[in-house]
């Protein structure tokens, strides 16, 4: 069984999450599932979110991910579980949701565009206005959502 491309190896070299390499579809594969926070894991469904965000004046922070992905469960591991990013998500002008892109692929291509996982996305009026790539640190996504706060 062939092992991954360098490039590859060198990003399952930083994950500490448990996970595997598959050689058919060259994806790093989570062999555990973090928890989400409650602020995100209490949010609404994906549209049901946007649609409370234009009624209410918030900004809709969405995180797209997959349970097979080990990037992205390295995400919540260490950023979205940071205490810091907690208190962030839990702003007045914020409303944090989730979406498993396996399991809610329609929601994920229709509001979203995409399938694309991890990523973050901020909608404002129902509109998407920003989009954070991949697996970021807890650093990275608190500077991504300092101006979106706003109280």
């Amino acid at each position: 069984m062939p092992g991954p491309p360098p490039e590859i190896r060198a990003w399952m070299d930083r994950l500490t999450v448990e996970h595997a390499y598959d050689p058919e579809t060259g994806f790093i594969v989570a062999r555990e599932v973090i928890g989400l926070p409650a602020v995100i894991a209490s949010g609404p469904p994906l549209g049901e979110a946007i649609r409370r965000g234009q009624d209410e004046g918030r900004v809709v922070v969405v995180f797209a991910t997959a349970d097979r992905c080990a990037p992205c469960q390295q995400y919540k591991q260490s950023a979205l579980n940071d205490p810091r990013v907690i208190e962030a998500l839990g702003a007045s002008g914020l409303l944090a949701t989730h979406v498993e892109v396996d399991r809610e692929s329609e929601d994920a291509q229709a509001l979203l565009g995409s399938l694309a996982i991890p990523m973050t996305y901020a909608f404002v009026d129902g509109e998407r206005v920003a989009e954070l790539r991949g697996q970021r640190s807890a650093e990275d996504l608190l500077a991504w959502l300092a101006p979106l706060v706003t109280d």
